[in-house]
């Protein structure tokens, strides 16, 4: 097997293997990783791009796990805490209103404060905004969370927050799957079969969901290939996934940064380039601005790259950690999508779109 054989592969349509991902990942054959990325995103998705305006809201940082990579979990007591009350979280969504809102975004620490009455006032008090603003909201270890915390099934806890006004699942917390690397990022978190399962749960009762996938901090690049291996088979049975989104790791304010000789930087551009071609059933490829840097984005668009992601108003996870901190709005992105020679269009996380 060598680049020609994988490239005649992929053109022909062929699901690519282990084996064809790591030839395609040798710096020398980037060019054609690219042009063949470019090519399937052209052929499956076409030149839209996709972004929304998002407000992000964080009932608390206040957590239970203390993960090595994080940089917003806070414990009892420390100065940099915070805890939102229901009515809080209804009124910082009625003083964002005027940008346009078309979702909003919703995670947080485990913390039994946060418990289904609480997040039932708050997606309540939000729908009595405006009712067609998009809920997003916890991840799957949230999910799990909850599950434990009152004594039911993940299923109940899903049906519940349906009923809330719950619309569809972010992707956060999946780390990497490969447990022998989670067990150092995030001691005490679900494992990966659970996060997947949560998932499945969810595509089976109508939820879409994302998935993400972190990188840059001690994996290697065959951990990410099990990574995507593990998503591409969850979704040829379930179908669920609308987007795909690598998270770059930063390293500032977390006990992992503090090691830096540990940590394995990764180009983003391959890795999305690889990401469009390998996962040949998730439609959307999404490059957050906010965690690459605007150029780098706009660069990914040229490497399989269908989503800017969307404003990101208040976002705190990654500005903590070292992110990049500027104002985006609506009219923003769409400029900066159409200097691409794209063609930008406004979606909220319930947006579902096949590949051809």
């Amino acid at each position: 097997m060598n680049i020609h054989d994988v490239e005649n592969n992929v053109r022909s349509g062929k699901r690519i293997t282990r084996e064809e991902a790591h030839i395609l990942l040798q710096e020398e054959n980037w060019p054609i990783l690219q042009t063949l990325a470019n090519e399937k995103r052209i052929k499956e998705v076409g030149d839209e791009v996709f972004y929304a305006v998002t407000l992000f809201l964080y009932p608390t940082n206040l957590c239970e796990l203390n993960c090595p990579f994080c940089s917003y979990y806070a414990k009892p007591g420390w100065k940099n805490a915070w805890f939102m009350t229901p009515a809080e979280i209804e009124e910082k969504v009625k003083a964002n209103l005027h940008y346009g809102l078309n979702e909003v975004h919703i995670v947080g620490g485990l913390w039994h404060e946060c418990d289904l009455g609480y997040y039932k006032e708050t997606f309540e008090r939000i729908k009595s905004l405006d009712s067609d603003i998009h809920i997003k909201a916890l991840t799957a270890v949230e999910y799990d969370y909850l599950a434990r915390l009152h004594g039911i099934s993940v299923e109940e806890v899903l049906d519940r927050m349906v009923s809330y006004g719950l619309g569809s699942i972010p992707g956060g917390g999946a780390e990497v799957f490969v447990d022998s690397l989670r067990e150092k990022l995030a001691p005490g978190k679900i494992d990966s079969d659970t996060f997947l399962n949560i998932h499945r749960i969810a595509h089976k009762k109508g939820l879409s969901t994302n998935i993400t996938l972190l990188y840059g901090s001690i994996e290697e690049w065959d951990d990410i290939i099990t990574h995507f291996e593990k998503v591409r088979n969850l979704q040829d049975e379930t179908g669920g996934f609308t987007t795909f989104i690598p998270l770059k790791y930063h390293d500032e304010n977390n006990a992992l940064g503090k090691r830096k000789q540990r940590l394995k930087p990764k180009d983003a551009r391959p890795l999305y380039a690889l990401a469009r071609i390998f996962l040949d059933n998730i439609p959307i490829l999404k490059a957050l601005w906010n965690y690459q840097g605007v150029p780098l984005a706009l660069e990914l668009l040229d490497w399989g790259v269908n989503d800017f992601a969307s404003t990101a108003l208040d976002e705190k996870v990654i500005t903590m950690a070292g992110g990049v901190q500027i104002k985006m709005d609506g009219p923003t992105m769409e400029n900066l999508i159409l200097s691409k020679g794209r063609k930008p269009q406004k979606v909220h996380s319930g947006f579902r779109m096949a590949c051809n």
